[in-house]
């Protein structure tokens, strides 16, 4: 069923077709022109394969939500990978003292690590979203690992929170047939974003808002990280930084900061 499809076994079984044709074209079973066009075919799809896993806004596998539908100037922020009992704090302060809503993609380890931080979140307004159990290689999961990895994140975010998350960001933003089967499967809207940011690489708070500057529309989900996988070891303190000097700027531009499900169920 394409649904269960896994990209490595389709790249394995393209890179074995590239093999063939070169074979072919060299024993002379077929022409050299018809070998080399056959492999560069081969080649082309094996990209445009790989490619349609990694972009966060491609639809080639299935529906992934990579921007909010806008009649006006709407943004969401999210934050990846928390709670971090210090930086998610931090940018909790700061979402508070500006008095916009942000939509928190978490994992399930750490949730259970620290559930109280997780409910405080959710109490203050802000959305959790599911994020994986322990930001593990989604693509090389089997169908019951993939399963089990995403119920744990689910249980983990309900017990804290009293609810289930309506949304999943898996890590890096990858998925295939079988991905986005598995959450639709359990309920969850597979949600990507169109503005990155590349914070974890620390690269200084006047990048990090220039960034999002040059790529911010009405309707953009911007990609933060107040976490670091599970290692939580990565400092954010530029990102906090950011966060508020981005809400500022685009307040003032007009824009309106909403979580997911406020713009996404407004669709409905």
């Amino acid at each position: 069923m394409l649904e269960e499809m896994r990209l490595a076994y389709l790249l394995v079984f393209l890179l074995c077709a590239v093999t063939l044709f070169l074979g072919l074209g060299y024993r002379g079973l077929v022409s050299r022109k018809h070998s080399l066009c056959l492999s560069l075919a081969g080649i082309v799809l094996a990209g445009a394969a790989f490619l349609a896993a990694v972009l966060p806004g491609n639809h080639v596998y299935g529906a992934t939500v990579a921007e909010l539908p806008a009649q006006e100037k709407v943004v969401a922020l999210t934050f990846d990978d928390g709670p971090n009992p210090v930086y998610t704090e931090k940018i909790l302060a700061v979402l508070a003292e500006e008095k916009v809503p942000a939509t928190f993609f978490v994992l399930g380890e750490q949730a259970r690590k620290h559930p109280a931080l997780v409910r405080k979140t959710a109490a203050q307004g802000h959305e959790i979203g599911n994020h994986s159990d322990r930001h593990g290689d989604v693509m090389r999961m089997s169908q019951a690992e993939l399963a089990g990895d995403i119920a744990r994140a689910n249980k983990a975010i309900e017990q804290a929170t009293g609810s289930r998350p309506r949304y999943f960001r898996p890590p890096h933003g990858f998925r295939d047939p079988m991905v986005l089967a598995e959450a639709e499967r359990q309920g969850l809207t597979l949600v990507n974003w169109s503005v990155i940011c590349r914070d974890w690489l620390n690269p200084g708070v006047d990048v990090l808002v220039d960034r999002v500057q040059q790529a911010v529309a009405p309707g953009a989900i911007i990609l933060l990280h107040d976490g670091d996988g599970l290692k939580q070891t990565a400092p954010r303190e530029q990102t906090v930084e950011a966060t508020r000097i981005i809400i500022r700027t685009l307040k003032a531009q007009g824009y309106r900061f909403v979580t997911l499900s406020e713009a996404l169920e407004q669709q409905k």
